[in-house]
């Protein structure tokens, strides 16, 4: 046997599942952000009742929760109403026809020809959202260039001047200035309620940090206290990704040289350097 093949056909892991140590894996259960998610679900009440809504900003530092507590929010909503929910990546749909093209794609279940205009997508979108409550979040919205960024804050909010539409839009930014960085007009329109996601404690750290290696390593490959040094300086560098990226590492590490346990030595080299 190749030591490809030996590799390969090793089922003797410390991991028990590997993926929960993504950065972009998405937990069933939502830890240390209960009155964010809350605030954000009472913000959108409203359409349940066909009531225009306040519009919501969340914002706060990378890795603070932002998009995990946001996509959790719209699951309950698609799974309690028949509300419409689309959800946009400003890093993907970059540009705002992209941000179009995909709205239109929720809305109608198939997606506009490419050669049509902007205009005329914009138009049936609106005219579509008289018929039914929706609700956009645009994720890292700073990710769009200022004249794209504009022309959406525009467009989307001025929406209600022109058609009968009821659509939330949740904008999700990793900085309030990027609020402040828009055109005046642009300005004077986006009034909405803000969310602050506050940067995790080393309590909350460690409470994230237990419950992926709970779930990620098998028993006894990680200590408690071992947790709690990597919670620590993941506060530090305030960055949950850190911590995650670490676990992983530590977890790959042992294993290439046949250990089932981390040591504290082992988190000299990624911890304390």
């Amino acid at each position: 046997m190749s030591i490809f093949e030996e590799i390969m056909n090793n089922d003797d892991s410390v991991f028990r599942n590997q993926e929960i140590f993504n950065i972009d894996y998405f937990p069933e259960i939502i830890q240390c952000r209960d009155k964010e998610l809350k605030s954000i679900l009472i913000n959108i009440k409203p359409l349940l009742t066909n009531n225009k809504v306040l519009n919501t900003i969340l914002m706060g530092n990378s890795s603070t929760g932002k998009t995990t507590v946001i996509k959790h929010a719209l699951i309950e909503i698609e799974q309690y109403t028949d509300i419409k929910t689309c959800y946009l990546n400003c890093n993907i749909q970059n540009t705002a026809r992209k941000c179009y093209f995909q709205i239109f794609r929720v809305l109608f279940g198939f997606p506009p020809q490419n050669n049509i205009g902007t205009e005329i997508i914009q138009e049936e979108i609106m005219e579509k959202l008289e018929e039914e409550s929706f609700i956009l979040v645009l994720d890292d919205l700073n990710y769009l260039s200022k004249p794209d960024s504009n022309k959406l804050i525009n467009e989307l909010l001025r929406a209600n001047e022109f058609y009968h539409s009821n659509m939330a839009i949740i904008i999700i930014v990793n900085n309030i200035s990027f609020k402040y960085s828009l055109e005046k007009n642009a300005q004077s329109i986006l009034q909405c309620n803000e969310i602050e996601f506050k940067d995790y404690t080393v309590e909350e750290m460690y409470s994230i940090l237990k419950y992926r290696c709970d779930l990620g390593f098998k028993k006894g490959v990680i200590t408690d206290e071992q947790i709690m040094k990597i919670s620590e300086t993941a506060v530090n560098y305030t960055n949950l990704r850190w911590g995650l990226l670490t676990l992983n590492l530590l977890g790959q590490k042992i294993e290439s040289e046949n250990r089932d346990k981390i040591e504290d030595k082992d988190l000299i080299d990624y911890v304390f350097t």
